[in-house]
């Protein structure tokens, strides 16, 4: 069943109101990313605003119901793998919406307009995160390679275990996007 889900651009001027979306994504990804808060009580959203000011970085606002209900932000080149021409950054949904197929609705919307090879990384310790990229896969067909590496975050302490999947996706294939 198709929910009435949304994707928009940030706009620059919705820069509090991303901060504050990412700064609960950031609160949620403290369980597996081991990050503290800073002094002034938040988390540190280092580059994060470069999402608002670089052509080449997308950043969407989920939308349901006429409510934000969160964000994924996709990268291009420069920001990206040398062989890869996208890359899914981050997928954050408030905790009240998950678990009802919005996340991969709004995923559907994301890559109706984006074509060629992209790249997905998860926590490999953020098991809710895994399995909602290999459920995705598994529904809509998609053929992947994955790789297994180890990244050290800025400002966190110790190795970090990551999960990458990369793949093809054409333009309009396959998203039935009713509406559209």
């Amino acid at each position: 069943m198709k929910m009435n889900v949304q994707i928009a651009s940030i706009l620059p001027e919705q820069k509090e109101l991303f901060l504050n979306l990412y700064n609960l994504y950031l609160y949620d990804l403290s369980e597996f990313s081991g990050e503290d808060l800073l002094e002034k009580g938040t988390y540190d959203p280092t580059n994060t605003y470069l999402y608002l000011e670089r052509e080449e970085l997308h950043p969407f606002l989920i939308q349901y119901e006429g409510k934000v209900i969160g964000f994924v932000l996709v990268c291009s080149p420069p920001y990206v793998p040398e062989d890869v021409d996208y890359t899914v950054q981050e997928l954050f949904l408030v905790k009240k919406y998950r678990g009802q197929g919005l996340a991969a609705q709004a995923v559907d919307l994301v890559f109706a307009q984006f074509e060629g090879t992209f790249k997905v990384e998860q926590l490999a310790n953020n098991a809710a995160a895994v399995s909602f990229w290999k459920r995705y896969y598994a529904q809509h067909q998609i053929e992947y390679t994955e790789s297994e590496y180890n990244i050290e975050i800025d400002n966190i302490a110790g190795s970090h275990q990551i999960l990458s999947q990369t793949f093809v996706r054409g333009r309009e294939r396959e998203y039935n996007l009713e509406g559209e």
